[in-house]
């Protein structure tokens, strides 16, 4: 058998879809058979078996360290294969069928049908969490179009939350501040995570509710920092229910879109309420800071407020940003040097008042252009915004509740994992059929834009946001009132390129000018392998495996997986990823700590069959 396949991204929906005359009960007993067979394959470690369980056609099996240790989204020609190498492995057992949420029959599209049920299992490191979607077969068995399993726990590692949570202590000789104070103040972590912002407190707070010590060391002055010292008018983009904390969900009345001091303040509540060890201005001492490979732990020197501290941890996780690196210009043009304004980075912007009766020249057309060209004109600047190449636009009103599962009152649990069951390239065929549903919906919106000379395109692959945000964290908008400022002129808009720059002036390549007062560059950030430089130096950085855009099989290279530097994990991602990836490092820390987690089944692994070899972890 051939180890592995390149498998062409899916091009349609199955064709099969579920009858609309199947009753609840017959929708249950179809899942039931599926698990059951589930359980058969697994129990018996049978390779053809498992590969039965799939429909033959644009299959996959979606998995998220229960099987493979990694991240990985099998296409039907390499399942068995898999099965083979993994199946020995996961000693995986005891699947049920979950009746909460029940199996339903699900029509996203008109054309388009399925079943999906969760079920329960149990694997070699821990509990497991399965859902599966399944369409009518070839034969008389409904078979699964996706199959999702991903690990939920590690044997020995309780998750004190709800009905597990920790009982308390009455009659404390000590106050709560004063254990709280000597908890923080006398740290002795086996985890440091570098970065106190949602990530780094999420994965923080998954640790210490599984038993295991974490301390958190930010460069700012209070936690939330990261949020609240950026330009004054920022705000969330995603609506409240999908972005609360692990454990920790907004109040009732919160507002639906967050201003980004409230989440700033939040996040310091939350560092305080979930009782996490945050150390602020601090700082890794890079020179002091290594990895023992003969021990397998690190240790990490850090600088408290300019007091040196050391530690032996097992592991070192990096949440520092989805910018990566540091705020990234476009090389230096002519004549740039001679400019005798401001020159900023979209990173360093503040405040629009500053610049009330002046002329700006932002430069970029993505989300933070955009906020921050609203902001100048806000504040009684006249903006001018350079478009370099055409960005994907959508409505808030229209496009959010089209392309965001989240709902007010939905269990946000479930829908962290329904949003993971599917692989990314299977995701893409929804957003394409979403892409022109929004279009039609924000039509007058999309129309004034193009009018006004603003460039549009449906995003890579015709996909939106959706594949543009995963490749490259940028060339979209959600327009939260910068796109009718367009319209109307208060905004204007230049498409093209920088040419030169004069003393007081900027010239495009089309020969108009402008004389701004400030540029800001709104154009991004150099790239995650700088941050490795910067808190771990050279030698770690040229082993830094390839960071973020999407491997073969759709899944985000390096965050939360191996990254080529031991472990090491880096974080990044928006609030409404972080519960769910918060929770699945924490667990693959926990089996590395354990000694259960095992070689990762990687793309790599699979395609040399270095691991049909092994028998068990």
């Amino acid at each position: 058998m051939v180890s592995y396949v390149d498998v062409p991204k899916p091009a349609a929906f199955p064709a099969s879809k579920v009858p609309d005359t199947l009753s609840a009960g017959e929708v249950v007993a179809i899942s039931q058979s599926f698990v059951d067979r589930f359980n058969s394959a697994v129990e018996s470690e049978d390779p053809a078996a498992f590969d039965a369980l799939f429909a033959p056609d644009d299959s996959f099996w979606r998995d998220t360290i229960s099987f493979t240790s990694d991240f990985r989204s099998i296409g039907k020609p390499n399942i068995q294969q898999a099965a083979s190498d993994r199946l020995r492995v996961a000693k995986a057992h005891g699947a049920k069928l979950s009746l909460t949420p029940e199996p339903t029959i699900e029509k996203p599209f008109e054309d388009v049908s399925f079943i999906q049920a969760f079920f329960t299992f149990s694997c070699a490191i821990g509990s497991a969490i399965g859902i599966v979607k399944l369409i009518p077969g070839p034969a008389e068995d409904y078979v699964a179009w996706i199959l999702f399993t991903t690990l939920d726990g590690v044997d020995g590692f309780p998750e004190h939350a709800g009905p597990t949570r920790i009982r308390g202590q009455h009659n404390s000789t000590k106050s709560y501040d004063e254990i709280l104070s000597e908890k923080t103040e006398n740290s002795d972590p086996e985890v440091i995570i570098v970065g106190g912002g949602h990530n780094g407190l999420e994965i923080a707070a998954r640790l210490g509710a599984m038993g295991v010590k974490a301390l958190v060391i930010d460069t700012y002055k209070r936690v939330g920092d990261n949020w609240r010292l950026r330009y004054k008018s920022l705000s969330l983009h995603d609506p409240v229910y999908s972005n609360h904390l692990a454990y920790f969900p907004f109040s009732a009345t919160w507002p639906v879109f967050t201003p980004s001091g409230k989440l700033a303040n939040f996040l310091e509540y939350y560092a305080d309420a979930m009782e996490l060890s945050v150390w602020t201005e601090t700082s890794i001492v890079t020179s002091d800071t290594y990895f023992d490979e003969s021990k397998k732990e690190w240790f990490v020197t850090v600088s408290r407020k300019g007091v040196p501290h050391t530690f032996k941890v097992s592991h070192l996780v990096l949440a520092t940003g989805i910018g990566g690196g540091h705020p990234k210009f476009p090389p230096p043009f002519k004549g740039q040097e001679l400019f005798k304004k401001d020159i900023v980075h979209s990173a360093h912007h503040k405040d629009g008042k500053d610049w009330t009766g002046k002329t700006a020249l932002v430069v970029g057309a993505c989300t933070s252009g955009h906020d921050i060209s609203l902001d100048f004109f806000n504040n009684g600047a006249d903006v001018t915004m350079l478009q370099r190449s055409p960005t994907y636009v959508m409505s808030i009103e229209n496009g959010v509740p089209t392309v965001n599962p989240y709902r007010e009152n939905l269990d946000t649990w479930t829908v962290d994992l329904l949003s993971e069951s599917s692989p990314k390239y299977v995701g893409r065929l929804f957003h394409k059929r979403y892409v022109p549903e929004i279009k039609a919906k924000d039509k007058e919106l999309l129309a004034g834009l193009k009018k006004a000379g603003f460039q549009l395109y449906d995003g890579r692959d015709g996909c939106g946001f959706f594949i543009n945000t995963n490749t490259r964290s940028g060339g979209y908008y959600y327009d939260t009132g910068a796109s009718p400022r367009i319209i109307s002129g208060d905004i204007k808009v230049k498409a093209g390129e920088i040419d030169h720059f004069t003393e007081d002036s900027v010239f495009f390549k089309d020969g108009s000018s402008l004389k701004p007062d400030v540029v800001v560059f709104a154009t991004g950030y150099t790239g995650f392998k700088d941050t490795i430089k910067d808190i771990l130096r050279d030698k770690y950085a040229n082993s830094f495996k390839q960071f973020w855009d999407l491997d073969r099989e759709g899944e985000l290279f390096g965050t939360c997986r191996d990254v080529g530097i031991p472990n090491l994990y880096y974080v990044v991602g928006p609030l409404s990823g972080a519960r769910f990836n918060s929770k699945i490092v924490a667990l693959q820390i926990i089996a590395e700590r354990k000694g259960v987690l095992g070689n990762r089944y990687s793309i790599e692994a699979q395609e040399s069959g270095v691991l049909s070899k092994l028998v068990s972890v």
